[in-house]
C-alpha cells in the first residue's frame, strides 16, 4: 500500500528522516485511483533489482504481505489462462447483489479449510478459492504442492536470502497498538477521511487497505471512533498473526530474535548472508 501517494500515515511510510539518505523504491508511484496488482508489482520490482545490481549496489526487500514478497522470490506465474472470466464477474454480481458473507458461505461449503485461512470480506481471494476448487483442486491441496515446490525451488537469476524477525507475541501485539495510537495522535483519521471521501470503488486496491476501511463506518455515523480505533488494533493484530503463518508455511525463512539490538540483527545478515 506504500505505492500510493498520499497513505502515508496509515501505511507506516518511513519519513525522510528514517530514510537516512537510503535510496528507498516502489514508494508514491501511484495515485489512489488505481489499481495495483501483484503481478505489476513483481514486474515493476524485478526491474528495479536490475537496475539497483547494475549500480554496484545490495539489494533489500522488505515487507510484510506475503504474497507479494513469494511473488518475487519464486517468479510466480500470474497469467490468466485458467480463469473464466464469466464465472468471476458472475461471483462479483452475487457479491453486489446478497453479499461478500453470502460468496463467502459457499467457499465454506465446497472447501472448507481454504476458507479458514482467508477473510471473509477479502473477496478477491475467497472467489480465487472458490475459482481452484471448481477446477477440481482443491486450494488446501494446491497450497502443499505449492510450498513443496516452492520450498525446493530456486530462482534462475538472484539468490535471495530470506530472514524473518521474530517478536514475542505480547511484545509484537503492544507495538502494534502502541503504533496505531501514534498514528491517530499524527493524523491518520484526516488521512483515512479523505480516502473515504474519494468515494472511490470498493474493488480499487487501496480502498481495502487496514488502516482505512476501519473508519468508513464512523464517517458514516455507524460507530464511535474509540470503537474504530479498537477495530483497527483488532484487525492489524489479526493481520500480523496471519503474516507470521505465511512467511513460517510458505517461505524457506530463516528466523531472527527481534529482541536483539539492531547492530547484532544486521552483523547477523551481513556474514550470512556474505554481503
Amino acid at each position: 500500500m506504500q505505492i500510493y501517494k498520499g497513505l502515508d500515515i496509515g501505511t507506516a511510510k518511513a519519513t525522510p528522516e528514517e530514510m537516512k539518505n537510503i535510496k528507498h523504491h516502489l514508494i508514491d508511484i501511484c495515485d489512489i485511483t488505481t489499481k495495483f496488482s501483484v503481478a505489476d508489482f513483481k514486474n515493476m520490482c524485478y526491474d528495479k533489482i536490475d537496475e539497483i545490481i547494475k549500480n554496484k549496489k545490495n539489494v533489500i526487500i522488505v515487507g510484510g504481505t506475503g504474497l507479494y514478497i513469494n511473488s518475487i522470490v519464486y517468479d510466480l506465474d500470474f497469467n490468466k489462462h485458467n480463469v473464466n472470466m464469466e464465472y468471476r464477474k458472475e461471483l462479483e454480481n452475487m457479491a453486489k447483489e446478497h453479499s461478500k458473507e453470502y460468496v463467502y458461505d459457499m467457499l465454506c461449503k465446497i472447501d472448507s479449510k481454504s476458507a479458514k485461512d482467508i477473510h471473509p470480506n477479502n473477496l478477491k481471494r475467497v472467489i480465487r478459492a472458490i475459482e481452484m476448487a471448481n477446477n477440481s483442486i482443491l486450494k488446501s491441496q494446491h497450497m502443499e504442492i505449492e510450498k513443496s515446490r516452492l520450498l525446493n525451488f530456486k530462482h534462475p537469476k538472484y539468490d535471495f536470502y530470506i530472514y524473518c524477525i521474530d517478536y514475542p507475541r505480547d511484545l509484537l501485539y503492544n507495538r502494534i497498538n502502541e503504533r496505531i495510537d501514534e498514528m491517530v495522535n499524527t493524523g491518520l483519521i484526516k488521512e483515512a477521511r479523505k480516502v473515504y471521501e474519494s468515494n472511490l470503488s470498493s474493488d480499487v486496491t487501496c480502498m481495502q487497505a487496514i488502516g482505512y476501511k476501519e473508519f468508513f463506518d464512523y464517517f458514516n455515523g455507524k460507530e464511535s471512533i474509540e470503537d474504530a480505533i479498537e477495530n483497527l488494533k483488532k484487525n492489524t493484530r489479526h493481520y500480523a498473526k496471519r503474516q507470521i503463518t505465511w512467511f513460517n508455511n510458505k517461505l524457506n525463512c530463516k528466523h531472527i530474535d527481534g529482541t536483539n539490538k539492531l547492530n547484532e540483527l544486521v552483523n547477523y545478515i551481513i556474514n550470512d548472508s556474505k554481503i
